[in-house]
């Protein structure tokens, strides 16, 4: 009876596994067939990607195709199509020289394709050149960059991720070899070292930051930022520090302005934890108390929304205003800070003086390092260990980028700003969550 039994389930066991076989050949033939029909009517010529990247949520592409017909192109799009040949149309920006089209997504950093709302499943990435006859024709795009295959995982949405890995691949067909993109879309658990949200605590250590009396902006910001992660993850958000407070604040201490390109200083913390989006918190500080409110710094060559709605909930929810600061403000509240032609040559100076070779700094890279070095290449980071004064920031030429803000909540020597930042705090909290409900949760 019990042998009976045993091989009744051994035989059971055989049959799952026999129509478990036929079902993965059945899903893998289908799927080898939905390639082959959707590639099969790619046209030959193949676009040159020179640059693709991924910033914040979203990710950029430009290339050029050549040799084609565009005396009578219409519109130039990037479409991505699944296996149902079911296409989702992406906009883009474009320029015709000749036989020559150069195509990219968009011209600012955070938008082009948004990735969180790609569906799980298996897709590929064409140009689509539309003609005034309304004739379509479709291009792939080969890998002109020395960037391999992208790892992206999205936003935490009701405890679930997706994992969404971009790569470029081949394909033979019976005229030829292809080179495409394609996107693989799954639903998975976020690994233990990625996180959706960083935040920065400025200063710490034996950098103290602005101080008036006995208040100290590290001690402050540091309080802020415990706060805001719990408000985050109440949201539903992973969320990392890059410090928690325990620094050592003596004046021999390691933890300093120094150490932030350190192995296990800030800005590599942010690159590993993958991060979408980092908030650097700090208080702001000048030798006169004729200036006072919040100021929101973003990176250059952005779209502001998310620095706009910062500003604008900080003030309309915590009892504060816009900055009277009129320096490198590009609208109330918001400013981009760059780097001005006197510091670029200073800076060359200054490697010259010390043997190392200038960095290619512009008048359109980020003057603020939390901006700028934890955006990669995107935002021209450049601390790559040249300098001996400094580490080396791991992730300075990778063309996956967080997207940064520089918080400035409000000016310590000002009374009435210092007051708001030490007896408000819960509502600058709440107006911070709020932007990042709206533009990173909800979106």
């Amino acid at each position: 009876m019990v042998k009976r039994r045993k091989l009744n389930i051994l035989g059971l066991f055989l049959v799952v596994c026999i129509l478990v076989t036929i079902v993965v050949i059945g899903i893998y033939f289908y799927t080898y067939q939905q390639k082959r029909k959707i590639l099969s009517n790619i046209e030959l010529k193949i676009a040159n990607v020179n640059k693709y990247f991924v910033y914040g949520t979203h990710l950029n592409i430009e290339c050029t195709l050549s040799g084609i017909e565009t005396s009578n192109i219409k519109d130039i799009k990037f479409t991505l199509v699944d296996l149902l040949e079911n296409e989702k149309e992406y906009n883009s920006i474009y320029e015709i020289n000749g036989d020559e089209v150069n195509v990219k997504t968009s011209n600012l950093i955070n938008e082009g394709i948004y990735l969180e709302d790609i569906e799980c499943g298996k897709h590929f990435l064409f140009l689509k050149i539309t003609y005034f006859n309304d004739q379509e024709k479709y291009y792939s795009m080969s890998n002109n960059t020395s960037y391999p295959e992208i790892e992206y995982y999205t936003i935490t949405r009701d405890n679930l991720n997706k994992r969404i890995n971009i790569e470029f691949d081949k394909f033979k067909l019976d005229n030829g070899e292809i080179t495409y993109i394609k996107f693989n879309v799954a639903r998975v658990r976020l690994p233990a070292s990625v996180y959706d949200i960083s935040i920065d605590p400025g200063h710490g250590g034996s950098d103290p930051g602005a101080v008036y009396k006995q208040y100290k902006e590290s001690e402050i910001v540091m309080k802020y930022s415990i706060e805001l992660k719990k408000a985050l993850e109440n949201i539903g958000l992973k969320v990392v520090l890059t410090r928690d407070g325990t620094e050592d604040t003596s004046k021999t201490s390691k933890f300093n302005v120094y150490s932030v390109y350190d192995f296990d200083g800030r800005v590599n913390i942010v690159g590993r934890a993958r991060a979408k989006y980092n908030l650097s918190i700090h208080v702001n500080s000048l030798d006169t108390n004729t200036l006072s409110g919040t100021e929101i710094y973003a990176p250059s060559k952005a779209s502001l929304d998310i620095a706009q709605s910062l500003a604008d909930n900080i003030v309309n929810m915590a009892n504060t205003t816009y900055s009277t600061r009129d320096t490198d403000k590009v609208s109330n509240g918001v400013y981009v800070r760059t780097f001005t032609e006197n510091e670029i040559t200073e800076s060359a100076k200054n490697a010259r003086k010390k043997g190392f070779e200038p960095y290619n700094i512009t008048t359109s890279t980020p003057y603020l390092y939390m901006i700028r070095e934890v955006g990669g290449m995107i935002t021209g980071a450049y601390i790559d260990g040249r300098n001996k004064d400094y580490g080396t920031n791991l992730y300075c030429n990778s063309n996956i980028g967080v997207e940064s803000y520089l918080i400035e909540l409000g000016y310590i020597i000002n009374k009435t700003d210092l007051s708001n930042m030490l007896n408000n705090e819960s509502s600058y909290i709440e107006a911070i969550t709020k932007s990042i409900q709206e533009y990173v949760c909800e979106r």
